[in-house]
């Protein structure tokens, strides 16, 4: 079978990904005759070491061995037959790029002039994530449920975004869609937010009020708390400096007319080096008929379908919000925050890599009237793991009966 024209070249960065794990598994061998010694640093999570020190051969025997799956695993990806063919629902509202999607007329609705949820997904990735399968969308159990979601799709930046900040986003687009919403439903909607969507709600909720309740589902509030490889990426962006960082992305910015989904790919990339080679040897090992192959291959698919972003928004999230830290130090948004509290749920998952917990559970600090919910999941699992529906959809459902 072909490789689908899509998945050609993928997963961006493919080269960065192979070499990684290649560069990893070498390691591994060169540290096998060590393994026994007591100093060695095991992974606390680990129980300590017994018995003799492998052989490098035995190693460089394994670390073929997973190369060659995490090889076949992309293999089998990029040829597989699943085609993404879920029908749309109608577009109620367009300005620009963005479009408002009315899923309280999607076949799966109960109640089509139910509750009005107005959804902000992130800029960086496509907003059917969401709606990513007839089988797996969240947006499609909230209207089954009664609610009205309206998804806020930010499109591609054209013309009329090119110049778009983050507030401008929050200013023009999300303020229009939540005309719209007001409109449909005769009051003001309520607001769910997920990833750096939810952290626009934040800011349009604290500054401007005009929502009957918020939901943020994985979204980044205090950049300063940032662990892991994330915190070494931004002590090496200072080290670099600022200026030259915001210099570079308006190059970008002119060389393109956006900041290509590449630069974002990459980053995300060395986030966690080793996480391709790690789902795509488990992906290997996926029977064809499994629930999981198809899942999985839909999620790449979703993965590998960025969308660029504007230049200045490309500033205000890489370098206003992860080094400046402006959400949390009361810098972003710029307006005053006086809008009086209004019922607000925050979701973080314990395992997000992406809104880590403690980024995440800061949102407490701006929003201390919230409800604040940690399941055991991540950044995506929360919206397309098959334990979202029980820890995550269910709960918002609830809370959105009872406020929106």
């Amino acid at each position: 079978m072909r490789v689908a024209p899509h998945r050609r070249g993928q997963p961006t960065p493919l080269i960065f990904h192979l070499s990684a794990a290649l560069v990893g598994y070498t390691q591994g061998i060169l540290a096998a005759p060590n393994a026994a010694d007591p100093s060695f640093p095991w992974h606390p999570d680990l129980p300590p070491f017994a018995g003799p020190a492998p052989t490098p051969l035995d190693v460089t025997v394994e670390a073929a061995r997973r190369l060659n799956a995490m090889i076949d695993g992309i293999a089998r990806w990029q040829t597989h037959p699943y085609r993404r063919d879920l029908a749309e629902p109608p577009v109620v509202w367009q300005m620009g790029a963005a479009r408002v999607l009315d899923y309280g007329q999607a076949p799966e609705a109960t109640d089509p002039q139910g509750p009005v949820v107005l959804v902000a997904p992130s800029l960086i990735n496509r907003a059917y994530v969401l709606d990513l399968m007839a089988e797996n969308s969240f947006l499609r159990a909230l209207a089954a449920a009664g609610l009205r979601p309206l998804l806020l799709d930010w499109g591609a930046p054209g013309p009329m975004e090119a110049k778009f900040d983050l507030s401008d986003y929050t200013a023009q687009t999300l303020m229009g869609a939540l005309a719209v919403a007001h409109g449909l439903g005769g009051k003001p909607p309520a607001l769910l937010g997920y990833c750096m969507g939810g952290t626009l709600c934040v800011g349009h909720v604290l500054t401007r009020g005009g929502a009957r309740a918020l939901v943020t589902i994985g979204a980044p509030w205090d950049f300063g708390a940032i662990g892991g490889m994330a915190h070494h990426i931004r002590d090496g962006a200072y080290r670099y400096g600022i200026p030259q960082i915001r210099q570079s992305l308006r190059g970008l910015a002119a060389a393109f007319g956006t900041i290509p989904i590449s630069l974002f790919q990459h980053l995300f990339a060395l986030v966690d080096p080793i996480q391709a080679a790690r789902k795509f040897r488990h992906f290997h090992t996926l029977p064809d008929d499994a629930p999981q192959t198809r899942l999985f291959v839909a999620l790449e698919d979703w993965l590998a379908d960025g969308v660029p972003m504007a230049g200045p928004a490309a500033e205000t999230l890489l370098i206003d919000w992860h080094l400046e830290n402006t959400p949390a130090t009361g810098a972003w948004p710029s307006a005053p925050r006086n809008a009086p509290p209004i019922p607000s749920l925050l979701i973080c998952g314990a395992r997000d890599s992406i809104a880590q917990p403690p980024m995440a559970t800061a949102l407490k600090q701006a929003l201390p009237h919230a409800d604040l919910l940690s399941p055991p999941l991540g950044h995506v699992g929360m919206i397309t793991g098959s334990a979202a529906p029980v820890h995550v959809w269910e709960p918002v459902v609830e809370f959105l009966r009872a406020h929106a």
